[in-house]
């Protein structure tokens, strides 16, 4: 009698946190290309090449899903490479060149800040996600204020204003900005927009003074 052979295959252990990130991801994959309406917990397992059962044994509800998709880095306009800033030029000179460089963000992956607007606007209408909307806020404001400290110092100019308070200032232009133009997709309407921010935002800045041009007397 000839025994079976033995399948000496082993199945690769994925473990929670892993499976969570790749249901994460495979969610965004989904509502990014087919909208949240068709991120069933179905679809996104298929599309995580992973049993339909993995996903409760992840998360609880969608909820929960749509709470790590929040938590997750999903608005990367801020994390593009640092544009060149040129201190001899003009402030508006280089605050257009900061907020285009952010803009270029969006066009890169539109389908991501639709996204990201349509959680918000999800989250904002129930009450198990009610608290994430102003956490991603307030983390995305951190970000921009580092950001805004890092041009500023670069630029060499000094705001007339608090930082914070700024960098909120560019923060509602900029998700104006891309809220306009995920309705009319007019790039270049969407740009000169942006433009015209930075000379109001210029305003609020003035150079810090050469100690070079003043020698001590």
């Amino acid at each position: 009698m000839v025994s079976a052979p033995v399948d000496k295959t082993t199945k690769k252990h994925i473990d929670a946190d892993t499976r969570r990130r790749m249901l994460v991801a495979a969610a965004l994959r989904v509502m990014k290309r087919e909208g949240i309406a068709a991120a069933t917990t179905r679809a996104i397992c298929a599309e995580a090449g992973m049993p339909h059962g993995a996903f409760h044994y992840c998360f609880r509800s969608k909820q929960e899903l749509y709470a790590a998709l929040l938590a997750t880095d999903i608005n990367i306009t801020l994390d593009v490479e640092w544009p060149a800033v040129d201190p001899r030029a003009e402030p508006v000179e280089n605050l257009r060149t900061l907020l285009r460089s952010w803009w270029s963000a969006v066009e890169t992956d539109p389908e991501a800040q639709l996204v990201l607007s349509e959680l918000v606007n999800l989250a904002l209408r129930d009450p198990e996600l009610g608290e994430l909307p102003a956490w991603g806020h307030r983390t995305y404001l951190d970000k921009a204020v580092s950001r805004v400290d890092h041009f500023a110092a670069e630029a060499r100019l000094h705001l007339t204003i608090d930082t914070r308070a700024f960098a909120e200032m560019v923060v509602a232009a900029l998700g104006g900005v891309i809220d306009s133009w995920l309705s009319h997709r007019d790039a270049t309407t969407a740009v000169e927009t942006l433009d015209g921010f930075a000379g109001l935002f210029a305003t609020l800045t003035r150079p810090v003074p050469d100690d070079r041009d003043h020698p001590p007397g």
